[in-house]
């Protein structure tokens, strides 16, 4: 195993001592995977996207640089108690400022670190304290892509405040997200003004004219899983998505097209995946693939035949998603893991996810000077550009 640095820490008053250390993913060999995978089973926060099924491909496919190295937390005893993927930034807002950044390729959407539960508070501290020893010469951590409901900025706060420092708040979103406890159709009827409605019924009679068309869930099996992320590519090169600036293309690259087979191959493996599609004889007119970490949901990927457009797939298929998810037993949520103003789901669901960027110092205060100098040149550069585009 390769050694990145190694650092004990003391990390709460009586506290038994946690372990910090640095892997490359050469050191995950098969022993440290399966206590991966019993971490993702014990969770506090959810976080699909770190599991071990999707970081591991993710690492093997996306890292083309070999730049991305696992920070990990352990207990005196070796238990394994939290991890994150992380690259070293050397700038920051046009400053040279090194800083530890979680890591999030263009196919994740939620960078929260994998904390066990009951040792999420003191995880999170101690990974502060290792940032006080500069790792890498680091003057801060970056969180990004960081959803940040109560539970987690209660965390945030009191392991800064634990750590003797205080986040900053870079930069925040909204996503659309999905709780369960509404009606399904109280949620539609405030959704969709009864014309809609009508037209979308409408759409549905004609659509099923043209042939037998039902929602499937397809067989979760991992080769029969293959299967479903091949169409699924082939669904989305023949759309608008291969060639848009956003919305994530897995056709970009052949390795991300590598990377998504291979982590819907492993997801099914875990149970953690499954795939709603609306068909259309043998054919697949809109296909979404969920992701599951514990009680909640994340809408990972979707796509339809434009083909079809004039009968709204698209919108049919997250309905049905919706339906089926407010009726599934011990699920709490799901996240769309859209962009905000996404025209399908911000309209279908009301309620919103603060995302953020959050920027954690070192607690030694030239640091933490240089970030916030670094924040205003960030902030300002952004303002430049809004005001330029518009």
């Amino acid at each position: 195993m390769r050694d990145y640095g190694t650092e004990e820490l003391a990390v709460l008053p009586g506290e038994e001592i946690l372990t910090v250390s640095v892997l490359s993913r050469h050191d995950l060999d098969a022993r440290f995977r399966s206590e991966w995978r019993e971490l993702d089973d014990d969770l506090a926060l959810p976080n699909p996207f770190f599991a071990e099924w999707f970081l591991g491909p993710a690492l093997d496919h996306l890292d083309g640089q070999d730049a991305v190295r696992l920070c990990i937390v352990r207990r005196a005893g070796g238990e394994l108690v939290a991890l994150f993927p992380f690259e070293m930034g050397t700038r920051y807002a046009r400053l040279p400022l090194r800083h530890v950044a979680v890591w999030r390729h263009p196919h994740a959407y939620d960078g929260t670190p994998l904390l066990r539960r009951r040792w999420a508070l003191a995880a999170f501290t101690a990974i502060l304290d290792w940032i006080d020893t500069r790792p890498f010469g680091a003057r801060f951590l970056r969180l990004t892509q960081l959803p940040y409901d109560a539970p987690v900025e209660k965390l945030v706060v009191d392991a800064s405040a634990l750590a003797s420092r205080t986040p900053r708040e870079q930069s925040r979103i909204e996503r659309a997200i999905l709780s369960v406890g509404e009606e399904y159709d109280t949620l539609m009827a405030a959704a969709l003004p009864g014309k809609k409605r009508k037209e979308l019924r409408r759409q549905e009679r004609r659509f099923g004219e043209l042939g037998s068309a039902r929602f499937v869930d397809l067989p979760t099996a991992e080769q029969a899983m293959v299967q479903a992320a091949s169409d699924f590519i082939d669904l989305e090169n023949a759309g608008w998505k291969a060639t848009a600036a956003h919305g994530e293309p897995l056709a970009r690259s052949e390795t991300e097209c590598a990377f998504f087979t291979e982590a819907m191959r492993r997801g099914a493996r875990e149970g953690a995946v499954s795939c709603l599609a609306l068909a259309l004889d043998t054919e697949m007119a809109a296909m979404l693939f969920t992701l599951r970490s514990g009680r909640h949901l994340a809408a990972f990927k979707t796509s339809y035949d434009e083909r079809h457009a004039a009968y709204s797939p698209g919108m049919r298929l997250m309905m049905e998603a919706t339906r089926r998810t407010l009726d599934e037993p011990g699920t709490r949520r799901l996240d769309s893991c859209a962009r905000p103003g996404h025209p399908v789901v911000d309209r279908l669901w009301p309620e919103r996810l603060p995302v953020v960027q959050l920027n954690i110092p070192t607690r030694h205060a030239g640091d933490a000077a240089l970030l916030d100098l670094a924040a205003i040149v960030e902030r300002t550069k952004q303002r430049v550009l809004a005001h330029n585009a518009s």
